[in-house]
């Protein structure tokens, strides 16, 4: 392959006038880890007032949140959980506490 500098490149570090504190790896994501949740638990009003609404699950022997999540979200981990638990999971990407990301898919 060659090094040809005419090619147009897509990273932070290729782009010109990209702030130097945008460039390189989002280091929350470098550290996020992953797991399986095996338990969840939605609150319908948060608790205490005035705090955000989360959605719990728990991962890797801890529980795990997302604040405010989506009706979307909330509907897609309770179907995994309630309606098909033979042949969906919650992949989960956290870091600390915090969820960072989250996916239903296929066992």
């Amino acid at each position: 392959m060659t090094n040809n500098s005419s090619e147009s490149g897509t990273s932070p570090e290729d782009l010109p006038n990209v702030p130097e504190n945008e460039k390189g790896a989002d280091t929350q994501a470098a550290t996020a880890e992953t797991g399986i949740a095996i338990r969840y638990w939605l609150e319908l009003i948060p608790y205490p007032a005035g705090s955000a609404r989360s959605l719990w699950l728990f991962v890797n022997d801890e529980w795990r949140h997302l604040d405010d999540p989506d009706l979307g979200t909330q509907i897609s981990v309770q179907n995994a959980f309630c309606k098909c638990p033979e042949r969906l999971e919650v992949q989960v990407w956290y870091s600390g506490d915090k969820i960072q990301g989250l996916l239903v898919k296929t066992k």
